[in-house]
């Protein structure tokens, strides 16, 4: 993953064709996701979930690799600055899907649905964030805000539906296109206000652990099951 981030790193060498590539990379993550969706899914059916995060988590950190500078990832782990409100809109958000947990935790019983529900709520929030908060905000911070929110927010809504929602149910749901819009609009203005991705990251891990994540992956929670009690 270093040599092949220093190979891409040599090819777009100035600033500029770099900025451009990491704001073209969105479109290309969803491609390659909905593709590894649609080929995984002919061979391992609801389990094509673990291709699919596997290869946006090594796309992830790959361009974390290229577009993030050891400054700029000092500033993303580093403690929040200006006012403490911004990093509380940040967790107050990930209160969003608490009520599903709360109706449906049982789900997550088996050792097969909780070890990697685990273990996937400790690990993506940090390559997520680190990407759709901290490389597509730093590559957009020379635009107006709200369009840099708007940008990074709306591409990270439309990748679930359209890469992990070939085989899960409840990521094509709109209420959960809607719900992920909702928090990346939070956690990029937080981001945005504060220099550091600390609070988005908690409160992504919260938002993993709450959402039944593995077991929505694999159609063991079904989001219309919720609606129509």
């Amino acid at each position: 993953m270093k040599a092949l981030a220093q190979e891409i790193k040599a090819k777009i060498h100035t600033s500029k064709s770099r900025r451009w590539f990491i704001l073209l990379s969105p479109f290309v993550i969803i491609v390659l996701g909905r593709l590894t969706a649609m080929l995984a899914g002919r061979a391992l059916g609801l389990w094509a979930w673990v291709p699919i995060i596997l290869v946006s988590w090594g796309l992830f950190a790959l361009l974390i690799r290229i577009g993030g500078s050891k400054a700029s990832l000092r500033s993303w782990a580093g403690p929040p600055q200006g006012a403490w409100g911004w990093s509380a809109l940040a967790l107050l958000v990930a209160l969003i899907p608490f009520p599903l947990f709360l109706l449906h935790w049982r789900m997550l019983a088996p050792i097969w649905i909780w070890l990697p529900w685990l273990v996937f709520a400790l690990i993506n929030p940090f390559l997520e964030e680190g990407y759709w908060r901290g490389v597509l905000s730093d590559a957009t911070s020379g635009w107006p805000g709200w369009i840099s929110v708007l940008f990074s927010s709306s591409l990270f809504a439309l990748a679930h539906p359209l890469t992990l929602g070939v085989t899960s149910i409840a990521n094509r749901h709109p209420a959960t296109v809607i719900s992920t819009f909702l928090m990346g609009v939070a956690w990029a203005i937080a981001y945005r206000k504060t220099g550091s991705l600390r609070f988005p990251v908690l409160a992504h891990v919260l938002v993993d652990l709450f959402n039944l994540s593995v077991a929505a992956f694999l159609n063991i929670y079904l989001p219309h099951a919720s609606f129509t009690r």
